[in-house]
């Protein structure tokens, strides 16, 4: 028997009859509720080793896979586990690692550890997996969502330039190099730089720069990058200029607003390139 998991993706009827998605489960995995802190029972199926769990999803979709360990008796501290995604003969292992959870609980009062998840991009039409436990009762359930996009993070001044490549277009702001940059993010979140050189007539060949971040008198992060000019990337309306090949830094940022500072130098380049992106954290129950 084919279990429908329409019900248990949405949050009402009017959804799902809205929504063209469709996910089917084969057979009849054991299903647990889960209260979690705002004390709303959701539905999990339940995976122990060695019984996975067939299903199909209809693409194109992002599917989110949400991931809760049912506590081994007697384990403490931080708990280990692993799946193992097949779509066909392709394995994708995915590996976690989680806390007792202090706020959600499965049926009877069973402990659970604090949710981890990840993401399949279905491909259109309809697409046959098979979920599979490594060594641990986990309990799993699905959800259509996709990753949350990155957020711009506003730079004061500079100049705003378009990088087009192959697959987007984005907005950069070009600063003078060895000069600081300050800009504020609000966290708990992940944040990004993503950074591109400058060619300019006088530049050829490899280039090396640095790029610091601080706050305060706090070192968040320093890198040593090379570069070389972009084959497949240029500005949208500017001649004479190239951009590098693009290289990014990524940190995390603690709970409040954070005044933050950069500089790029240790190049020969005159202006380099900038994106800064804030991803929020998740938090996990």
């Amino acid at each position: 028997m084919r279990t429908s998991l329409f019900g248990f993706l949405l949050c009402s009827l009017s959804a799902v009859a809205a929504s063209a998605q469709t996910l089917t489960v084969d057979g009849s995995p054991s299903r647990v509720g889960l209260s979690v802190v705002r004390r709303v029972e959701l539905d999990y199926y339940l995976l122990p080793p060695g019984r996975p769990i067939d299903f199909s999803a209809d693409g194109p979709a992002w599917l989110r896979v949400y991931t809760r360990l049912w506590w081994p008796e007697g384990a403490t501290g931080r708990q280990r586990y692993g799946l193992s995604l097949w779509q066909g003969d392709v394995e994708r292992p995915i590996e976690f690692e989680t806390e007792l959870s202090g706020s959600s609980y499965g049926t009877g009062g069973h402990q659970v550890g604090r949710w981890r998840s990840f993401y399949i991009q279905v491909p259109a039409g309809e697409n046959r997996y098979r979920l599979e436990s490594a060594s641990a009762d986990v309990a799993v359930r699905f959800a259509f969502e996709g990753p949350r996009p990155w957020q711009p993070v506003e730079v004061a001044g500079g100049t705003t330039v378009n990088v087009a490549t192959v697959s987007d277009t984005s907005a950069f702001v070009r600063v003078p190099t060895g000069v600081p940059v300050v800009f504020t993010a609000e966290g708990p979140c992940l944040v990004r730089i993503r950074v591109r050189l400058d060619y300019g007539p006088e530049l050829v060949g490899a280039q090396n720069f640095v790029l610091g971040v601080s706050e305060g008198d706090r070192e968040l992060a320093t890198r040593n990058f090379r570069v070389a000019p972009s084959a497949s990337a240029h500005y949208t309306g500017a001649a004479g200029v190239v951009p590098s090949t693009e290289k990014a830094v990524k940190f995390g940022l603690g709970e409040g607003g954070h005044r933050l500072r950069l500089v790029v130098n240790g190049t020969l380049a005159r202006t380099v390139v900038l994106r800064i992106e804030r991803h929020p954290t998740e938090k996990y129950e």
